[in-house]
């Protein structure tokens, strides 16, 4: 399914559909030699053979999008599909090294990248590694293009989450997993080895457990998460010191204030404590925590 993507600052205003003089007037024939890769594309480049038969089959039906860049073209959109015409002449299946380019005009890094990760919406297919990847970058360049001046409407977690054309509840995992997962975690996302799901389940363990999912079980399931974070919570509950109706009164870490008990906690206790009640939320709202968790970031920003 493709993605809409609702980024409504004016540098995409060109982004919008060329009317058809417009885009006639900027589609050339251009040899492959001329076109050079993007360095900044990160879309893993699978399924070359298929899309190659497909090409010598029906054609190129879809052109190429560059951009000007000293004489030569720098590659926008199409790279799976120029890796697969490279692969047809090598291999004596096609004869001519022209393809269609449509050319924009040349563009800062930053809205370039911006180009790339939008005009590839409507010509993959989209793996949990992709969305990280595409997290990743459109974070990176929400902040920049903020920090140039440029007009970025709302909060840049909104602002990728109409990107990705999904929820910000969705963009939390993400950002859970970006924040609170260890190095690793993170890496299983990218290399398509662990869901997106299953990644922010384990960012809400410790380090050492997340480490120990990694070394012993990098393929755990969603559900056997759930287990490990009930155990955890179990774990935090024996943890946590219930404090003795009966402790004498005269006690310098309490004082009584409207009815209530006020108690003094040391540092690790009051850790020990936040991780237990997050724990137990986990528990009790399962996926939901997530929303509250999202509508929590929105309240304190």
């Amino acid at each position: 399914m493709s993605r809409k993507f609702q980024i409504d600052s004016a540098i995409m205003a060109d982004i919008q559909t060329a009317n058809a003089d417009s885009y006639i007037d900027n589609l050339k024939m251009l040899d492959i030699e001329l076109i050079e890769p993007n360095e900044g594309n990160f879309y893993e480049l699978s399924e070359i053979e298929t899309l190659a038969e497909d090409i010598e089959r029906q054609g190129l039906m879809t052109a190429l999008v560059v951009s000007e860049n000293g004489g030569r073209y720098k590659l926008i959109s199409g790279h799976r599909r120029l890796s697969a015409v490279k692969l047809l002449i090598e291999s004596g299946r096609r004869k001519s090294s022209k393809v269609p380019c449509f050319i924009k005009g040349a563009k800062p890094n930053n809205e370039t990248q911006l180009d790339l990760i939008m005009l590839n919406a409507t010509q993959r297919k989209y793996s949990d590694a992709d969305k990280m990847r595409e997290y990743e970058e459109l974070t990176r360049i929400f902040k920049e293009l903020e920090a140039a001046g440029k007009p970025i409407k709302g909060r840049i977690r909104d602002r990728i989450a109409d990107a990705l054309n999904v929820s910000s509840a969705q963009v939390g995992k993400l950002d859970n997993i970006k924040h609170n997962a260890i190095p690793d975690v993170e890496q299983a996302v990218k290399s398509g080895d662990m869901s997106i799901s299953t990644a922010n389940e384990v960012a809400k363990l410790p380090p050492e457990k997340q480490q120990k999912i990694i070394s012993e079980k990098p393929k755990i399931t969603h559900k056997e998460v759930k287990e490990m974070q009930k155990e955890e919570s179990i774990s935090a509950d024996e943890d946590v010191e219930i404090p003795d109706d009966n402790e004498d009164e005269d006690d310098t870490n309490e004082e009584e204030t409207d009815g209530y008990t006020a108690v003094t906690l040391t540092v690790t206790e009051a850790e020990t404590l936040s991780r237990y009640m997050d724990a137990l939320l986990v528990r009790v709202m399962g996926d939901d925590y997530d929303v509250l968790r999202s509508l929590a970031d929105r309240l304190t920003q």
